[in-house]
C-alpha cells in the first residue's frame, strides 16, 4: 500500500510540475503575445502617423504648387489682357486714322472729280461756241456777197465797149459768188445743240442766197433768175 500510495505521489507531483511548466509555458507565450501585439500596434500607429504627415505634407505642397501656379496663370491672363487691350488700342487708333484718311481721299476725290467735271464742262462750252462761231462767220459773209449781187447790175451783153471790161469781170465774179453758196459747202458744218445754240434768224441767211442754191441745184429759174433776166431785158432795150 505504501508503494502505490508513493506512486500515486510521484505521479501527482510529476503531473503538478507539468501543468506549472505549462502554466508558466503559457504566461510566457501570452506575454509575448501581448508585447507583440503592444509592437504592432506601436508601428501601426507609427505608419499611420507617417502616412497622415506625408499626407499632410504632399497636400501642403500640392497647395502650394497650385497657388503658385494659379497666381502664375493669373499673372500671365493679366499679361494677356494687357496686351490685348494695347493692341485693341491700336486697332481703334488705326481703324480711326484710316477713317480720317479715306474721308480726306474721298474729299480729295470729290473735289478732282467737280474740278474735272467743271473743266470739262468748259472745254465743251467753248468747243461748242466754236464750233458755232465758225458755220455764223461763214453765213454772215455770204449774205454780205449775195447783198453786194443785188446791189450790182447784170452785165448788158458781151459786145459792150471794152472800158467796161472791169464792171463785166466784177458781174461776172459776183453771179458766179451768188451761184456757188460758199459758205456752207466749203467744208464740215457741225450742227450745234438745239438747248444752246438758237436758229439762226432771217436776216444771217439771205433769201436769193438760198434760192440760187436751189436754182444751182434743180436747174429750174427762181426769183433770182427772173429778176437778173428781167434787167437784162431793162439794159437791151
Amino acid at each position: 500500500m505504501l508503494g502505490l500510495q508513493r506512486v500515486f505521489e510521484a505521479r501527482m507531483s510529476e503531473a503538478e510540475r507539468n501543468r506549472m511548466e505549462y502554466e508558466h509555458k503559457h504566461a510566457e507565450e501570452m506575454q509575448s503575445l501581448q508585447e507583440e501585439l503592444v509592437s504592432s500596434r506601436l508601428a501601426m500607429d507609427r505608419i499611420k502617423q507617417e502616412l497622415l504627415d506625408s499626407t499632410t505634407r504632399k497636400l501642403e505642397d500640392m497647395h502650394s504648387a497650385i497657388t503658385t501656379s494659379q497666381r502664375a496663370i493669373e499673372a500671365s491672363m493679366k499679361d494677356q489682357a494687357r496686351y490685348w487691350k494695347s493692341i485693341c488700342e491700336e486697332l481703334v487708333v488705326e481703324k480711326r486714322d484710316m477713317a480720317q484718311k479715306v474721308a480726306e481721299e474721298r474729299g480729295k476725290y470729290t473735289a478732282l472729280k467737280a474740278h474735272l467735271a467743271s473743266h470739262n464742262d468748259a472745254n465743251a462750252r467753248t468747243s461748242l461756241h466754236n464750233r458755232v462761231r465758225i458755220p455764223d462767220e461763214h453765213g454772215e459773209k455770204s449774205a454780205a456777197k449775195m447783198r453786194l449781187c443785188e446791189l450790182s447790175p447784170p452785165p448788158a451783153s458781151s459786145s459792150l465797149a471794152p472800158g467796161n471790161q472791169g464792171f463785166n469781170e466784177e458781174s461776172a465774179a459776183c453771179t458766179s459768188i451768188c451761184g456757188t453758196p460758199t459758205g456752207f459747202s466749203s467744208g464740215p458744218v457741225v450742227v450745234p445743240d438745239a438747248d444752246s445754240v438758237s436758229e439762226p434768224s432771217s436776216a444771217e441767211v439771205s433769201p436769193t442766197h438760198s434760192s440760187s442754191s436751189s436754182a444751182s441745184r434743180t436747174g429750174k429759174p427762181t426769183a433770182f433768175r427772173r429778176y437778173y433776166l428781167a434787167q437784162k431785158r431793162v439794159v437791151l432795150h
